[in-house]
């Protein structure tokens, strides 16, 4: 009976919003195209090598993508056991930055024999207070893949590291981020994330993150848009990579999500339209919490999902009939 009132509550949530969505899925030709826009092995430097221990060993690196003239500096922490062909999983932090409740995560893959790199460069454009140019959000998705194909690249000779067995994690902003990477990237196998979603225009225009709220201000005032609608549009109309356009294209059966249903820095309309776009994973939690508490039960101190995240992962690595 809860399963039927909480599958009810999303229907109605989506139903009652559907007029504030204005996403237009992409074609299955449009799609290939910006699927082969990501097939490109990036040119890797490594300026600091990977070190084997559970304790966040410093990793730094450069990446490109065909879209950029310039090397894509890359600061990691790696978290990497002794046993050789350990999976790997690729952690995306929220927008705030990494803190203590990624790195624990990280060290429990490590304690389980699953590496992770935890990922610290910012993939938020910047130059200052400098408004960034518009475009730079798609980009933002591309640095993604770059440094994680990047990392693959500068990984290829370490034995504790198996190539094959590759998961991705990712919360808020890393969720989003990550869920563009999941769905153009086939190396990855399985993918936890945790109040991310779908139709980033939308997500930009109604946040109430501040840092989206200062973007938003911002952005109105160079283009002189009066409403947050008018913002909205002008988005959809400059933006061309989206998580939905790729939900497809990722495997909704080694997909594990953590949403909620009442939150305003994701809106909860977008995490339930990637859920939905996904075709709906059974692997996934709901909660009646805002952001941020949302997260904090995921990954507190108290929480028992840390451990079931990394044994969930480490079925999936090891029985491939499970996916």
């Amino acid at each position: 009976m809860k399963r039927f009132m909480a599958i009810a509550a999303i229907g109605f949530l989506l139903f009652s919003t559907q007029t504030l969505f204005a996403y237009v899925p992409i074609n299955y030709e449009r799609r290939n195209e910006l699927l082969q826009e990501f097939k490109y092995t990036p040119v890797v430097n490594v300026t600091s090598s990977l070190k084997i221990g559970c304790r966040g060993e410093a990793f730094e690196y450069t990446t490109t993508y065909p879209q950029r003239e310039t090397p894509l500096s890359i600061k990691a922490k790696t978290y990497i056991p002794t046993t050789k062909n350990s999976p790997v999983v690729f952690m995306l932090p929220s927008l705030g930055g990494t803190n203590q409740l990624d790195q624990t995560l990280a060290e429990s893959f490590c304690k389980q024999n699953i590496a992770a790199i935890l990922i610290t460069t910012s993939f938020i454009g910047s130059n200052g207070d400098a408004l960034v140019p518009v475009g730079d959000h798609d980009h933002a998705l591309r640095r993604v893949v770059s440094a994680l194909k990047g990392a693959l690249v500068a990984s290829q000779n370490l034995e504790q590291i198996n190539k094959e067995k590759i998961g991705l994690f990712g919360i808020s902003l890393g969720g989003i981020l990550g869920s563009v990477a999941y769905g153009v990237m086939p190396e990855i196998s399985a993918a936890t994330f945790v109040v991310n979603g779908g139709d980033i225009p939308f997500i930009m225009a109604y946040s109430d993150q501040p840092t989206m709220i200062k973007l938003r201000q911002a952005r109105m005032q160079e283009q002189n848009l009066k409403t947050i609608k008018e913002y909205e549009l002008y988005l959809r109309d400059h933006l061309t990579l989206d998580p939905l356009h790729f939900a497809k294209t990722s495997d909704a059966k080694n997909t594990k999500l953590f949403l909620s249903k009442t939150d305003n820095s994701v809106p909860s309309e977008t995490q339930l339209q990637y859920y939905t776009s996904m075709g709906s994973p059974t692997e996934t939690t709901f909660y009646s919490m805002a952001h941020a508490a949302t997260i904090f039960a995921v990954l507190g101190p108290t929480s028992s999902h840390k451990a079931k995240i990394v044994q969930w992962f480490a079925t999936r690595f090891e029985n491939p009939n499970s996916r």
